[in-house]
């Protein structure tokens, strides 16, 4: 059976953070900002377990990307990698540069790049030699030197925080809607939705957005913004779907063609679980 490249988001928001993906026959998961105990469930809600893991990818050392780190490294003893500066709070854990390449075997490279944000923080870059998938989930914005690195992946994760209307009336302090906002808070619908739009002509068919705020926006605002952009400039064919907390996102298989498109129901086992309704 020919190895694919796919991948699902397990849970995202500021509760915890984590995505599995397989590639090349290997289980890679990016950050673990969860409970080993909840991360277990998760990914039995997918068809996995632990012990499909072969390796730890952190982005940075947010509590919600990195609480779970250690408590699962004592059930599973695998390679960890991560940026500088993350690595060396993490026993054994190996720092890679920004623009290393990482090869995995089988033909998988893991490339770490710079995001904008308030802690030294990476977005990743996955390959199988043939299909490419990419994710970015705390960034205040989205430069030509992150588009350029996000351009040409057939599946994109991208951090979709904030409705800026939302953000403005709702019950932040000033402060911290002043660091949420900025350049190196995190992305709003509208940011998420403008790089959406440069990255679909480049083969862009999948694009789960990530990082939702419970206060300042809904899987249906986020969607229904970034979804209305494609569409003004185009490009219809772009599944979108959001990722949420404690909800692992269906499997999303990198490159598979548009014309089989699905609907948007996140399935657990024979039962499907209308979350929100896009259509």
């Amino acid at each position: 059976m020919e190895a694919i490249l796919r991948f699902s988001v397990l849970s995202s928001g500021s509760s915890g953070n984590a995505t599995y993906l397989e590639a090349g026959g290997r289980g890679l998961l990016v950050d673990a900002g969860l409970s080993c105990r909840r991360l277990r469930g998760l990914l039995g809600r997918i068809g996995c377990d632990l012990t499909d893991v072969s390796a730890v990818l952190l982005t940075h050392g947010h509590a919600d990307h990195t609480s779970g780190v250690r408590s699962f490294l004592r059930e599973r003893e695998v390679p960890v990698y991560a940026a500088p500066g993350v690595a060396e709070d993490v026993e054994g854990a190996a720092p890679v540069d920004a623009g290393e390449h990482l090869d995995l075997g089988g033909d998988v490279s893991v490339t770490f790049f710079e995001v904008p944000h308030d802690a030294p923080t990476y977005g990743l870059r996955v390959s199988d030699g043939e299909r490419v998938s990419a994710l970015a989930t705390d960034l205040g914005e989205v430069g030509p030197e992150t588009l350029r690195l996000l351009r040409g992946a057939d599946a994109v994760v991208l951090e979709s925080n904030h409705d800026p209307d939302w953000l403005r009336r709702g019950p932040y302090s000033a402060d911290l809607k002043q660091r949420v906002a900025s350049a190196r808070g995190h992305l709003s619908n509208q940011q998420a939705a403008e790089a959406a739009c440069a990255l679909a002509p480049h083969g862009l068919k999948d694009l789960v957005l990530a990082h939702l705020s419970k206060t300042n926006n809904s899987p249906a605002r986020a969607c229904g913004t970034v979804r209305k952009a494609l569409k003004g400039a185009g490009h219809t064919g772009v599944r979108v779907r959001a990722a949420i907390a404690g909800h692992p996102t269906p499997w999303i298989e990198v490159g598979e063609p548009i014309e089989s498109r699905e609907e948007y129901v996140y399935r657990y086992g024979e039962a499907g679980v209308r979350l929100f309704d896009l259509e």
